[in-house]
């Protein structure tokens, strides 16, 4: 009975290994139709592990704190300013210009000519605008930077355990009692 077993066993082996060569040699003779090609596909799967430590992990870090300083100052600034009494303006200036008419053009229509003239010059100036500087105290601020040193919590130095072995990693935040463990298979 064993030897038939072993004879079953031996021609089955046979007729799978007679198969397999069949069927490779039939894809070496037609390569150039073969477009198959063989490609393994990574499967990942979550599973979850035990933390068995978790450590802060520090790093001190430069910090730039602003500074406001400030102080009253007298600051000028100017703005325009209308004239004073132009009526004054316009007859002052009149009466030169008619006076350098009447000079100038030794007759009545030149010495009309320089009156209104002048009269017409007084007026701007004694109506027109004029800039004036004037002076007020302002608070002056200035911002100005420090550079502070401290320590910051960056992440955590985790060590965990999975499958009875023991894997280390950093986290950013706390990971708890159990982490994320992630491994591939084909």
């Amino acid at each position: 009975m064993k030897s038939l077993l072993l004879i079953s066993t031996l021609a089955s082996s046979l007729l799978l290994a007679n198969n397999a060569l069949a069927d490779r040699e039939h894809r070496h003779k037609h390569k150039h139709h073969d477009h198959h090609r063989h490609s393994y596909q990574v499967v990942e799967y979550t599973e979850y592990a035990r933390v068995v430590s978790s450590r802060p992990i520090y790093r001190t870090v430069a910090v730039e704190v602003p500074m406001d300083s400030c102080r009253v100052e007298t600051v000028a600034y100017s703005e325009r300013q209308r004239g004073g009494d132009s009526f004054k303006g316009t007859v002052v200036g009149g009466l030169i210009g008619a006076a350098i008419g009447h000079e100038v053009g030794r007759n009545g229509h030149a010495t009309a000519a320089g009156g209104l003239i002048g009269a017409a010059i007084g007026n701007d100036v004694a109506g027109g605008s004029r800039r004036v500087t004037r002076y007020e105290d302002r608070e002056v601020c200035d911002t100005r930077y420090r550079t502070e040193y401290e320590r910051q919590l960056v992440g955590y130095d985790v060590t965990y355990r999975y499958d009875d072995r023991i894997y280390h990693t950093e986290t950013r935040h706390h990971p708890g009692a159990r982490i994320v463990h992630v491994r591939g298979r084909h």
